[in-house]
C-alpha cells in the first residue's frame, strides 16, 4: 500500500471542491427559469420616452386616478373632469415573481368613472398595476404597486 504526501491529498481535496462546484452551477443553471422582467427588453427601452411623457401628463392632472384596495376588489376611479363614456384604454395586472399570472384588462367605468375588480382572480402578494388610458386622443399612464392580500 503507497502512503499519500500532504500535496497530493491537497490537491485532490482541491480537484474534489471544483468538481462538486461546477457540477452545482450546472444543476442550478438548467433548473432556474432566468425571465427578463418584459420579453422585448430593447424594444420596450425605446418606447419608454413615450411612456414617461404620459406618467408626466397623469401627474400634472389636476384630480389624479386613484387606485386603492379595499376589502376584496381593487377600485379605480379616475378623474370625474373627464366623461365616463370618454375613457379608454386597458389594466394591466403585472406579478413580479409569475409571470404567467399577468392579467390584462379593458377599462370599463360607470356613470361616476369608478371601476372595481375583484381581487379572487389575482393570487396573494405584490402586484404591480399599470393603468394605459386615453381622453380624447391624449394618452395617459399610471403605475402603482399593490399588495394583494
Amino acid at each position: 500500500m503507497k502512503k499519500t504526501n500532504w500535496g497530493t491529498g491537497i490537491a485532490i481535496v482541491i480537484v474534489l471542491f471544483l468538481v462538486f462546484t461546477i457540477a452545482q452551477v450546472l444543476v442550478i443553471h438548467n433548473y432556474v427559469d432566468y425571465d427578463l422582467v418584459e420579453e422585448e427588453y430593447y424594444a420596450a427601452e425605446i418606447k419608454y420616452q413615450t411612456q414617461i411623457e404620459k406618467i408626466k401628463r397623469a401627474k400634472n392632472l389636476d384630480e389624479p386616478l386613484n387606485i386603492k384596495i379595499n376589502n376584496e376588489t381593487i377600485e379605480f376611479t379616475f378623474p370625474s373632469i373627464f366623461n365616463s363614456t370618454s375613457i379608454l384604454g386597458n389594466i394591466f395586472f403585472y406579478k413580479p415573481s409569475d409571470d404567467l399570472l399577468d392579467k390584462n384588462v379593458p377599462i370599463k367605468l360607470d356613470d361616476k368613472n369608478y371601476m372595481a375588480f375583484s381581487t379572487k382572480d389575482l393570487a396573494s402578494g405584490l402586484w404591480k398595476i399599470k393603468v394605459d388610458w386615453e381622453v380624447e386622443g391624449v394618452t395617459y399612464f399610471n403605475e402603482e404597486f399593490l399588495m394583494v392580500p
